[in-house]
């Protein structure tokens, strides 16, 4: 397990974006439990010796806490342990995240474990209270409450009397509707009740025994796609949460060995990808990667994955965030790989997308029914109406052509062409699904030849890290439009495109040609914009020449890339470019696969695990940060750090064990 400090911000219970909950304590106070957004969300624990008790979970002004020891983590549990001197606790919270497992990922379920050597020989019981915060936001009306005893199982539900699933949309917002589970075996003697605005759950625990709950969230409908109100995944195998409870209470045992097996398979990956460290930094990006998306199906019953763009605008399917978390997925599941792009390629195929190139999003969290990034807003009589948090969307997806929806310069034509081209290339060489590939092979040659004419020297325009503002001749998205061409072409040969796939790998080497006459600085690295040969940036969008073996560029060229990111890097990591102080995780370790040796390797990503242990920010892992203080700039809880995991893909493949 990955040991953390105490003042780490860690999972506690497993959802989607619009409900997950996260331990934001500091090293000195404790506080309660907050959503990934801020907002309080109280989850609270007691325990009780003899006629003592003590807290371990939450802010209480009454209760004294018990101290906190220990803080362990890995990619599906996190095990706290307190300890004073009558009791020693244990408290895992585990989560069967199983991405060979599709109805897995899926399930918003969470096993709660307790542990406690009471040293007196005392009797003991622990005491949960969930605060009617979690099933709610905007809304202050009390909420209902039910318990269901039966034979096997004891479980109870709360959430609000009137329900409204589905009914408001934006980023900093949390979920309105929806009801919050507790069950139990029916052989621990457990009691449920209502006080104030707290649920509560109380069960006695013998000495040296674990003990099981369960906390889960139904959300009723998971997403607005396209006109159709979809249910999330898991409830295709079950008719509802009671039901999939009762089946995690009969496999229990199970269920928490399939986490010990995830757990250990990921960190003896990890280990020998880049060490303890690297280790250290997947186990935080595993479950917030995983559980910054929805999984469905749509009406052909194929698999959709869609993104919440947390912290940002609230976008959903947002390309360029499926494009860095993409490692992950590459690397275990493609098929959630082909669920972040179908719905773009679904929207990009509408009437209402008249460019010719990739759109940015599909809509707004959880509305997927039309872009919104670039659109016309308007309060007056012409244009869109600008919605606003908790507004409604607009179905986009269901006008005809002509309707100037939206700006042309809010767009990113070759970042998200180039996104989308490498992605389905990627997936291809990885699996060999002619299927997936052949079905939107008329839309990525549309895509393929906006890049080859526009992608060799991009005017100005954004690219992923938009909060840098437009720039024109970006060299990095330069190598974008060419490492994604190349990728194609390779693609096309695999697919027996012969013609199709000379045609896209020889341009893609002449622009690479061209690129290097045009983008090297001094003979010693490369510059952020071509008409500025003396800047710097990194160039993490060249990863696909080395992981596919594309021949477009000298291994020398990333050599002397790497020592000049080393020689401008800060305390807490290599900054973007050399026009901020601030990084962005993700790219750091996308260029760590290119390290001579473990030293450098560690010198490169070590610095990435040194700002998750001392940010003074005590959000979800924030992917945006402050390299020289450590300070978060905005980001959190997004799924981009999937990135985490490209250098597990890269030995994956120099291994040969996925396909290449």
């Amino acid at each position: 397990m990955t040991k953390v400090n105490r003042g780490a911000s860690i999972p506690l219970i497993l959802s989607d974006p619009y409900f997950s909950i996260w331990s934001p304590a500091d090293r000195l106070t404790d506080c309660d439990t907050q959503s990934w957004t801020g907002k309080e969300q109280p989850v609270r624990g007691y325990i009780q010796i003899g006629d003592a008790t003590y807290r371990f979970m939450g802010a209480d002004d009454f209760i004294p806490a018990i101290a906190q020891q220990d803080l362990e983590v890995t990619a599906t549990q996190t095990k706290y342990t307190f300890a004073n001197e009558v009791v020693h606790l244990e408290l895992t919270f585990s989560v069967d995240l199983d991405l060979q497992d599709l109805q897995k990922i899926s399930e918003p379920v969470t096993m709660i474990t307790v542990k406690a050597d009471v040293k007196n020989g005392e009797k003991a019981a622990i005491t949960f209270a969930f605060s009617e915060e979690i099933c709610r936001d905007k809304t202050q009306e009390p909420l209902h409450w039910h318990k269901i005893t039966t034979d096997d199982e004891k479980m109870v539900w709360m959430g609000k009397r009137r329900q409204t699933p589905l009914d408001s949309t934006g980023d900093l917002i949390d979920i309105d509707w929806g009801y919050l589970y507790l069950a139990a075996p029916s052989s621990l003697a457990i009691t449920y009740q209502k006080q104030r605005e707290m649920l509560l759950a109380h069960f006695p625990i013998q000495s040296g025994q674990a003990t099981t709950i369960l906390a889960a969230y139904d959300d009723i409908h998971a997403i607005n796609y396209f006109g159709t109100a979809c249910n999330a995944l898991w409830k295709e195998n079950y008719s509802g949460m009671y039901d999939l409870l009762q089946n995690y209470l009969i496999n229990l045992p199970a269920r928490l060995a399939n986490c010990q097996k995830i757990d250990d398979k990921i960190q003896q990956a990890s280990i020998t990808s880049g060490g303890k460290t690297l280790d250290f930094i997947t186990a935080f990006s595993y479950r917030q990667s995983i559980c910054a998306h929805k999984l469905i199906r749509d009406e052909q019953r194929e698999i959709v994955f869609l993104s919440k763009e947390c912290s940002s605008n609230g976008c959903i399917g947002t390309v360029d965030i499926s494009y860095p978390s993409l490692p992950l997925y590459l690397l275990y599941q493609t098929e959630l790989a082909k669920g972040m792009l179908r719905p773009v390629y679904k929207f990009a195929a509408l009437p209402v997308w008249e460019f010719d190139f990739a759109p940015h999003d599909v809509g707004r969290y959880p509305y997927a029914t039309g872009q919104v990034y670039g659109e016309i807003t308007n309060q007056g009589d012409e244009g869109w109406p600008d919605r606003g948090a908790y507004g409604t969307v607009y179905d986009y997806y269901q006008l005809p052509v002509g309707q100037n929806v939206y700006h042309y310069e809010q767009q990113m034509p070759i970042e998200e062409s180039g996104n989308m081209l490498a992605m389905a290339a990627a997936i291809y060489l990885r699996d060999g699904d002619d299927q997936f590939f052949n079905q939107h092979l008329k839309t990525n040659l549309r895509w393929a030849d906006y890049l080859a004419t526009f992608g060799q020297d991009p005017e100005n325009q954004l690219c992923t890290d938009d909060f840098a503002g437009h720039l024109a001749h970006n060299c990095n998205l330069s190598l974008k439009a060419i490492t994604a061409l190349a990728m194609f072409g390779k693609a096309l040969l695999a697919a027996g495109y012969e013609k199709e796939g000379a045609l896209y790998s020889k341009r893609a080497k002449e622009m690479a040609a061209i690129w290097q006459k045009t983008a090297i600085a001094n003979g010693e690295h490369t510059p952020l914009s071509f008409d500025r040969p003396d800047s710097w940036s990194m160039k993490y969008n060249i990863v696909w020449d080395n992981l596919f073996e594309l021949g477009l560029f000298p291994a020398q060229l990333m050599e002397k890339e790497i020592k000049k990111y080393l020689a401008e890097a800060n305390e807490f990591g290599i900054p973007l470019d050399e026009r901020a102080d601030y990084t962005k995780a993700d790219w750091i370790m996308w260029i760590s696969i290119f390290a001579q040796n473990e030293e450098e390797m560690e010198k490169i990503i070590q610095p990435v695990r040194h700002y998750l242990e001392n940010t003074p920010n005590r959000v979800p892992f924030s992917d945006w940060y402050d390299t020289k203080n450590a300070k978060v700039m905005n980001f959190k809880n997004r799924t981009v750090v999937g990135a985490m995991f490209m250098p597990l893909l890269k030995q994956a493949l120099v291994k040969n064990l996925v396909k290449a």
